[in-house]
């Protein structure tokens, strides 16, 4: 089972505006070939074609977003020993940097990442 189906399958979802979050908190036990540890951190973001046809448009929201978890990681606001994934909603496209933050922020909160 790879990475991502364990975070689909194990993982909890949060909602945002116009983002949505899905939160594993790591279990080494519970999936011992796959080496976890408690000091691992993955983060992943899905721009879907929902939010946009535009290559451009799509990667722009990605860049934003990982600045936006690189200034968290920089500052070490965010806890290891989790898998995260960042998936957006169509209406994320035009939204200012600031928004995304917010967004990011409070779905991490509310998934105790923070």
């Amino acid at each position: 089972m790879k990475d991502f189906e364990i975070l689909m399958k194990e993982g909890r979802f949060f909602a945002g505006k116009f983002l949505n979050a899905k939160i594993w908190k790591i279990e080494p036990e519970k999936y011992p070939r796959r080496k976890y540890t408690v000091g691992d951190l993955r983060i992943g973001f899905a721009v879907g074609l929902g939010v946009s046809k535009k290559a451009v448009v799509r990667n722009r929201i990605k860049r934003q977003m990982r600045e936006v978890v690189r200034l968290m990681l920089k500052e070490g606001k965010i806890k290891r020993g989790y898998h995260v994934l960042i998936i957006t909603k169509g209406n994320v496209a035009g939204k200012e940097y600031e928004e995304i933050g917010k967004e990011i922020s409070e779905l991490l909160r509310r998934g105790c990442v923070l």
